[in-house]
């Protein structure tokens, strides 16, 4: 039997200052470096981690759209020679521009170059709605020899993104968040108790571990954690900035795989769940 590979994910609970890029980069170079130190191949962080949430300051579309062309033009750079440097995979959250308007994303990178963009899928109020063009698509990223899929904030409310990525193999889930934490010490703590159950069963049922990284800083207390393919949550960091780890093994994947209840991913029919009839009066 060949020897179980293994690798290790971060999600990182980091504070972005708003609309300096060249100072969260740096930010970022530093807590991906505290990742690496503690054996992360992979590392997730916030949502609009490179820009700050621009769509919740005072600034006009015209003043954000200086900001997010500026990040655009450095961000690439700067995140393919961390990755390069430090042997390791990022998924960072960013605002990226999208015609006449924005799109809430995040960059995936790795030790050799770009992988992919991803756009928020499910915008959830009317002002990101006003801010950004929704995602199209849902990615499926491979590095390093690991298969893995990202999500953003609301995204994590809609289990079927759970499930599409576990049925293209994803072994892990990299979440990139903004503001859950609900301002104080005691809501951290209430919002890994709430969004880790609301992922317990996405992670359960598709053998898939998720990393959940959130905005931490002076009016932001929240938080991030990592959650087993169990359900369990393995390590949190509530309140402060900070990393929260979790151990990914391939063979414990597979094995829950392909064991049957409760993952069945290869006994699922979509075909039929289209296909309603409803009856009674």
């Amino acid at each position: 039997m060949p020897e179980d590979q293994r690798t290790r994910v971060a999600a990182v609970a980091m504070h972005s200052i708003m609309a300096e890029p060249e100072s969260n980069l740096e930010r970022i170079a530093h807590w991906a470096e505290r990742a690496r130190e503690e054996g992360a191949g992979f590392a997730v962080f916030p949502e609009e981690c490179i820009t700050g949430s621009l769509n919740k300051s005072k600034l006009s579309f015209s003043e954000a759209r200086s900001v997010v062309e500026r990040a655009s033009e450095i961000s690439a750079r700067h995140l393919e020679a961390q990755c390069a440097r430090l042997d390791i995979t990022l998924a960072v959250g960013t605002i990226e521009p999208c015609g006449g308007r924005f799109r809430n994303s995040v960059l995936i990178v790795g030790p050799g170059g770009p992988i992919a963009s991803y756009g928020k899928v499910h915008l959830p109020n009317e002002t990101e709605k006003e801010w950004f063009v929704a995602g199209d698509e849902l990615v499926v990223a491979m590095s390093q020899g690991w298969t893995f899929s990202v999500g953003i904030c609301a995204d994590l409310n809609y289990p079927e993104i759970f499930r599409a990525a576990a049925r293209a193999d994803a072994e892990f889930f990299l979440l990139a968040v903004g503001c859950s934490g609900k301002g104080t010490t005691e809501g951290a703590v209430a919002g890994r108790n709430e969004y880790s159950g609301l992922m317990r069963v996405c992670a359960v049922s598709n053998a898939l571990s998720i990393a959940y990284a959130d905005q931490v800083g002076p009016d932001r207390l929240s938080l991030a954690f990592t959650m087993n393919w169990r359900g369990d949550v393995v390590d949190s960091c509530c309140a402060r900035e900070g990393i929260a780890m979790v151990d990914v093994s391939r063979e414990a994947i597979r094995k829950a795989r392909t064991g049957g209840d409760p993952v069945n991913i290869d006994r699922i029919r979509p075909e039929v769940y289209g296909n309603i009839r409803k009856v009674g009066a």
